[in-house]
């Protein structure tokens, strides 16, 4: 992550510019690893030990607005073969949750019991965790995508502040956004290749 010392050291005048499309790019590139991190949810799931922590960040649709499976409920391995979802703090939320784990995209078929919602751990095939693969390259590809628009509109942004800036802070500005940006891009490759190795070895 560059850090932006060197940018609190600018004049007061570079320091609006170089703040707020700083601020901007670093946080939307934070913003595109979680969307990597959640978008990519079924390239960690029962490949892996961590199958019980691949739901907690399904999304539920509530009256309350959008919250995350673990915030309404209690999630535990009843074995290997089982995940269990306590749904008695929040059981108005019951179906929503059925929906969204079932709308998750990895291929769960959730079944209810009063508020308890068992899911089945489906046997991953050969065929699924290829699938799996395909689709991480493909989320991969969309934050990749949406983090070249981030840096395009930084940029122009910045391109728009010469008249009130210095050549030397401008260049430095924009060689501190690229490397943020190719950083993330490096980040975003490692997390693929460390998941495409634990799905197909």
């Amino acid at each position: 992550m560059v850090k932006l010392k060197s940018e609190r050291k600018m004049g007061a005048l570079t320091r609006p510019v170089s703040n707020i499309t700083l601020k901007t790019v670093s946080g939307r590139q934070h913003d595109h690893k979680q969307h990597m991190a959640y978008s990519a949810v079924p390239v960690r799931h029962f490949a892996t030990k961590k199958a019980k922590g691949s739901l907690d960040h399904i999304t539920v649709v509530t009256a309350d607005g959008k919250l995350a499976l673990n915030q309404i409920s209690q999630i535990s391995m009843k074995s290997p073969q089982l995940i269990l979802v306590n749904m008695a703090s929040f059981p108005e939320c019951t179906a929503a949750a059925i929906k969204a784990i079932r709308e998750s995209g990895m291929n769960l078929n959730p079944e209810l019991e009063g508020t308890l919602i068992r899911v089945p751990i489906p046997i991953v095939t050969r065929e699924h965790r290829e699938m799996l693969v395909k689709l991480a390259k493909q989320n991969t590809n969309k934050a990749k995508d949406s983090l070249r628009r981030v840096r395009t509109n930084a940029m122009n942004k910045l391109k728009k502040s010469k008249d009130k800036t210095s050549e030397d802070t401008i260049r430095l500005i924009e060689k501190q956004i690229s490397q943020m940006a190719d950083d993330t891009v490096a980040e975003l490759d490692r997390h693929l290749a460390v998941k495409t190795k634990e799905l197909l070895g």
